[in-house]
């Protein structure tokens, strides 16, 4: 695993962005120089985990290391402190994606290197309407915990 992994990891297990300190602008993903003002007072913001979705497709073709997750759903996600972002989206039924949809960030599986066998982590979205995740966690209690 590469160093500037290492170095910016924490990007990869939360939603981190910036906030400028002279004109509180936020900016994801982070930036240096804020592009309202151009200061360089700029500090790392965590930002929201929750959010709406906005728009979405579904992604049938992968390089290899993906190709046991297809189809692969993305969407444009705006959170609930105006910052937008594409995601993959998981968890879900078809019949549940559904613009306007509330949606919550978690921590999942990203891949697993087949020469390494490391796993990476980082965070996705969820559709989180609450008889949705009760239905989800049933199932899953279902057919995991019996």
């Amino acid at each position: 695993m590469s160093i500037s992994y290492w170095r910016q990891r924490d990007r990869y297990y939360r939603i981190i962005g910036s906030r400028c300190n002279d004109c509180s602008k936020l900016f994801f993903p982070y930036v240096r120089n804020c592009k309202s003002c151009n200061s360089t007072n700029i500090v790392d913001e965590e930002m929201s985990k929750t959010g709406k979705l906005l728009s979405y497709t579904y992604l049938f073709e992968t390089t290899d290391e993906f190709s046991n997750q297809i189809p692969i759903l993305f969407g444009l996600i705006e959170l609930e402190n105006g910052i937008r972002l594409i995601s993959q989206i998981t968890d879900y039924q078809d019949r549940d994606v559904q613009i306007g949809k509330n949606v919550k960030a978690v921590f999942r599986k990203i891949r697993e290197d087949d020469k390494s066998s490391q796993i990476h982590y980082g965070y996705k979205f969820i559709i989180s309407d609450w008889l949705i995740w009760t239905y989800w966690i049933y199932n899953y209690w279902k057919s995991n915990c019996n």
